[in-house]
């Protein structure tokens, strides 16, 4: 599919739940007016919501013509705009979230409820005030929670090391160095000082190689600027190799590809590199995005045509769900990105409430299998909202011979 259309098609699907999810949000809001207010201030409450939602609405679609340019990009435009657009959509989506949790659990109560048969309220003026002061704090509550969460971790990257042993990995390269990044976004939610950011901070890790699997761009080729000019402060010769991901062919993937090239970035793009230390070597393996029908580009035996079954091979992929694949045709390391970890997920002492785990197979972190190890990176930008609780990585591993 043309990526125009197929990016189209996905947008007005996300719009439609978006309007779906403010309707549901305004008739709640018309509820709570009933309850908690008196007659004469309730036309008066419901003018203020309605415009309310014109206004935010009004930036929401601003936005979307600034995503097409490069303006996004001036400090006026973010804060102004962009962030405030990408916030109305995180506490729209937040709040909806708990409104259809608190539907679902009334749904599961309600035979007991009905058991105790039904009361009559009186909406007295002290019943009014108590739901009036409530409301209006839980809604304050619920909708501070993007706000802060966004400011607390959006920029909080965390540099996560591991040391992963194999047994066929070469001895004399035992201590070799990867930064692994995924999922840049560059784009509404990420600037070319914050791409600069970044590649500070692997510069200052002084990684042996530096691998990158997907997303450079979130969706259009003005996005495609920004980048170049923060990889091209990469540090001098490190050797850096990357793959493209789904958002990369939203924009023109050509474009895109050709580039991340110009600025000294090898792209596997279903292909192979010989990465040669010393007098030893090891086998880089990239697969271009493997979507779902025509959206899968990804062709394995194309990427593994010139590779020897006995060499050490690390595979880069965008999307995680390709590890069982990878493991039948022997790759020894796999790098993956693609779920952000959820992006908004959280953890409540032993609970673990974060949705991402019943979207992906693989969601984040490392898993292991029969000796092949998969890496799965949650990226450090951000996509739809500019909201993270789960916080931004770049993953420093180290390899050894078992």
């Amino acid at each position: 599919m043309n990526p125009f259309w197929m990016f189209t098609i996905f947008f007005l699907v996300v719009l439609s739940l978006f309007g779906l999810m403010q309707y549901r949000l305004y008739r709640l809001y018309q509820s709570w007016a009933k309850k908690a207010l008196e007659e004469d201030e309730r036309g008066a409450w419901e003018r203020r919501g309605r415009r309310v939602l014109v206004i935010s609405n009004a930036v929401f679609l601003l936005q979307i013509l600034f995503r097409w340019g490069s303006l996004y990009d001036l400090p006026p435009v973010q804060f102004l705009i962009v962030y405030p657009a990408g916030l109305f959509f995180a506490i729209v989506v937040f709040s909806f979230l708990i409104v259809f949790l608190s539907d679902v659990l009334r749904l599961l109560l309600r035979p007991l409820k009905l058991l105790g048969g039904k009361k009559a309220i009186q909406h007295s003026s002290g019943r009014r005030a108590f739901l009036r002061k409530s409301g209006l704090g839980l809604a304050s509550v619920v909708g501070s929670v993007p706000v802060v969460a966004s400011l607390a971790t959006a920029r909080d990257y965390q540099i996560n090391r591991l040391t992963l042993t194999f047994p066929e990995f070469p001895p004399a390269l035992s201590g070799l160095t990867i930064a692994h990044v995924s999922d840049i976004h560059s784009g509404l939610y990420m600037t070319e000082a914050h791409m600069k950011e970044i590649v500070d901070i692997v510069n200052g890790l002084q990684p042996d190689i530096m691998l990158i699997t997907g997303d450079f761009v979130d969706s259009a080729d003005s996005q495609i600027d920004p980048l170049v000019n923060a990889l091209k402060t990469i540090r001098r010769g490190l050797p850096v190799y990357g793959c493209l991901g789904n958002h990369d062919h939203f924009a023109t993937v050509e474009k895109v590809a050709a580039a991340i090239e110009r600025t000294g970035v090898i792209l596997l793009n279903n292909s192979s590199e010989r990465l040669v230390i010393g007098h030893h070597d090891l086998m880089l393996v990239g697969i271009d995005d493997a979507g779902r029908g025509a959206a899968n580009f990804a062709r394995f035996d194309e990427a593994l045509r010139h590779v020897e079954p006995d060499v050490f091979k690390i595979m880069l992929t965008h999307r995680p769900d390709v590890w069982d694949e990878c493991r039948t045709k022997g790759i020894h390391l796999t790098l993956a990105g693609h779920t952000h970890g959820g992006q908004v997920g959280f953890k409540l002492g032993p609970l673990n409430l974060n949705p991402v785990y019943l979207v992906h197979k693989y969601a984040m972190g490392m898993y292991e299998e029969q000796g092949k190890k998969l890496y799965v990176n949650v990226g450090v930008g951000m996509v739809g909202v500019p909201i993270r609780m789960v916080k931004p990585e770049i993953a420093m591993l180290t390899l050894k011979a078992a």
